[in-house]
């Protein structure tokens, strides 16, 4: 029997998108929420989901938007810029095959610090998911897998490109589950920003042919957001499009009888 989970990322980057994911979480169409804790705004996604005892609430990695949690010791200079921001995707993915042992231990120690605010505000993390899908990477993949297991969390993100439903996937294959560690991984995962400019309905029916555990990621949003961090790209048109798209594309799937 096919299973959803419908998460929404990037939570905490603004007010306005913790605000968007609320609304689809009671509305029926969000089952889990990816917090990015470097942001300020984490507080208030953590306050707004305090009453939502069905929500997955789970933590969003990034080492490629906002400023560290941890500003100990040296600035990395390949991972952070002069005013000791992220530096971008691109830069992560060119350098991730070269980190030093130092860089490598500074990493995992960001990572559990983004995690241990979850913890520190009372919230047990359900999931793990990260931000431009860094633990493709497999150092990278290796110190979320472990700080996954020492949180004990529910699930973590498929890391397989293979596993990713787009419109152009080709011969489509299911994420391998890890030998070593007890948490599961969705078979497949498929991101709204992918599809937006094709209809619902094609997008349902790729979702509808696959079988096991299919992960959903919306980048919610509302059509107006002042909170929005002005240094980011995709900002709230293209967030509240995808939205708008979920909803339609949610109610397809409902009437096929797949649901969250």
């Amino acid at each position: 029997m096919q299973r959803l989970i419908v998460t929404a990322d990037d939570c905490g980057m603004s007010e306005g998108i913790n605000q968007a994911t609320y609304d689809l979480h009671k509305r029926g169409y969000i089952s889990a929420a990816s917090v990015m804790t470097n942001f300020p705004g984490y507080r208030h996604a953590l306050e707004r989901f305090s009453n939502c005892p069905e929500l997955d609430i789970g933590a969003h990695l990034t080492l490629t938007d906002g400023y560290p949690v941890d500003q100990r010791g040296p600035r990395h200079a390949h991972l952070l810029k002069d005013d000791h921001r992220f530096r971008d995707k691109f830069s992560l993915y060119l350098r991730g095959l070269f980190f030093g042992k130092d860089t490598i231990r500074w990493i995992r120690n960001e990572l559990d610090a983004q995690l241990r605010r979850l913890v520190d505000a009372g919230v047990h993390p359900q999931h793990i998911s990260t931000h431009h899908h860094f633990h493709s990477l497999p150092i990278l993949r290796e110190i979320v897998q472990e700080l996954a297991a020492v949180y004990q969390v529910n699930w973590v993100r498929g890391h397989s490109f293979r596993a990713t439903i787009s419109p152009h996937a080709f011969m489509p294959r299911k994420q391998a589950q890890s030998q070593r560690y007890a948490f599961f991984m969705p078979d497949y995962m498929t991101g709204i920003q992918g599809w937006v400019s094709r209809s619902p309905a094609e997008f349902v029916d790729h979702v509808a042919a696959l079988p096991g555990t299919v992960e959903i990621v919306a980048h919610p949003g509302l059509a107006k957001d002042p909170d929005f961090p002005t240094s980011l790209s995709y900002g709230p048109a293209p967030r509240y499009a995808e939205t708008k798209y979920l909803i339609e594309a949610l109610d397809l799937l409902q009437k096929q009888g797949i649901t969250t």
